[in-house]
């Protein structure tokens, strides 16, 4: 069962997940269980989650045929979480519970809703290993939410609530279940054609994908981890940056959060592209050997004119990869930036260095070479391929981003494009 990052997957995982997120869960004589005040008709019953259903869930796992983080396959059944697209969770709330079955001899059924046992149980078999997990700003708020469910269950249902089922209903986790008498389905291709078919006809978008709830927040590790720690700005900035800015932070799908990002620095493009031509104007006329009586230097500096307006005539604007190169020289620390993918990933300095990345066709990175114009040339061809297999998506030779498919190996270049939006911003601030 599963990948090489799957968890382990056991009892004894599962409870110790349990127990980081769960207040007051106690030992009974059924098992494992968590009050609920005002149940039934004691001051104080349970949820229960019993030996029996540990073991049976467990096995019910270990039966899997294949997994990943987000995609559980069993013979006649598959289940995959989801990250919904639409606001104030439109898609889960119109399809929560509800069974959408086919037609024909061997009916699919589809079911949006929280996760199974078995999900369930999976993602605190990863809380456990990852308990770093537990301690951000909005786990406080999960542990917080499992009482109010434990309240308000406690008051719905007669006899006991299943642990499981009630942490399920707390994580706010969506996912879809699809099931069917015949095995051996592509359940993968299933769930894309009814993402598909619910976006075209109800205009509800979400997309196969872990929840974002489950990872690390790196970004909180390496800045200002509380609130005491937490200072009011002391400058301004541009509104517009401020907007791509939210937006690439905000963001669910890789894609956007990337170009969120570049989109700080093009801001720039066109003011960093016409200031060197008109430097390299100024140094033409300036320079010594230069005189206003020869032609030729005349000539010289109208060539140096016309070449770049050629450039911005054919490409239909400035040439973006000088302009990004001159961006990083004008408004980027190297050494700073180093310091920030540290911080947050010890180990994606070294992995630009030795990777590079296929689906742009963009080349390895070294961004500790001593030669900081080396840096910022082989930074600005990396952006840059990687954008434009974003942007371009027809088919022929050049390298394309494949939606999902590419996702882990984009995820890795956008700190990086993180970072420098963040010192182009910066660079534009105005002190209060």
């Amino acid at each position: 069962m599963g990948t090489a990052n799957s968890p382990a997957v056991n009892r004894d995982a599962l409870l110790n997940g349990l127990r980081l997120i769960v207040r007051r869960l106690s030992t009974v004589e059924e098992g494992f269980a968590v009050p609920i005040p005002g149940y039934g008709q004691k001051d104080d019953s349970i949820a229960v989650l019993s030996e029996s259903e540990i073991e049976t869930t467990i096995q019910n796992l270990k039966a899997l045929k294949s997994n990943t983080e987000n995609s559980f396959f069993w013979l006649n059944k598959a289940e995959f979480t989801l990250v919904p697209l639409n606001p104030h969770g439109l898609f889960e709330r119109y399809l929560d519970g509800v069974d959408f079955t086919g037609q024909g001899d061997n009916p699919v059924t589809y079911t949006v809703g929280s996760p199974s046992k078995e999900v369930t149980a999976y993602l605190l078999c990863l809380i456990s290993e990852k308990p770093d997990i537990v301690k951000q700003p909005r786990w406080t708020m999960l542990r917080n939410r499992i009482r109010k469910v434990a309240l308000r269950v406690g008051g719905e249902i007669d006899g006991q609530a299943s642990l499981l089922d009630l942490v399920a209903e707390a994580f706010y986790t969506v996912t879809l279940k699809i099931e069917s008498t015949q095995g051996g389905l592509d359940y993968e291709n299933l769930a894309n054609s009814f993402l598909f078919h619910t976006a075209y006809n109800m205009d509800l978008a979400a997309r196969i994908g872990p929840d974002p709830l489950f990872a690390p927040s790196r970004i909180q590790g390496a800045r200002r981890p509380s609130c005491a720690e937490f200072d009011p700005p002391r400058q301004t900035y541009g509104s517009d940056l401020v907007q791509h800015y939210l937006m690439g932070v905000a963001a669910e799908i890789p894609l956007l959060e990337y170009l969120s990002f570049y989109h700080i620095a093009e801001h720039y493009f066109e003011k960093v592209f016409n200031d060197d031509l008109i430097e390299q104007v100024r140094k033409g006329i300036t320079d010594p050997s230069f005189s206003v009586r020869r032609a030729k230097d005349i000539q010289a500096i109208i060539r140096t004119v016309n070449k770049a307006q050629r450039q911005v005539k054919e490409e239909g604007g400035v040439n973006e990869q000088r302009a990004l190169h001159l961006a990083l020289e004008r408004f980027v620390d190297i050494g700073r930036l180093v310091t920030d993918l540290d911080n947050y990933d010890a180990n994606l300095v070294s992995h630009y260095r030795e990777n590079g990345v296929p689906f742009a066709g963009a080349s390895k990175l070294d961004l500790t070479l001593a030669d900081e114009e080396a840096v910022r040339s082989s930074m600005a061809k990396r952006i840059y391929k990687v954008r434009n297999a974003l942007v371009h998506a027809k088919d022929g030779d050049l390298p394309k981003y494949a939606p999902f498919a590419h996702d882990d190996e984009l995820s890795k270049e956008i700190p990086l494009m993180r970072f420098t939006s963040e010192q182009i911003i910066i660079a534009h601030g105005k002190v209060l």
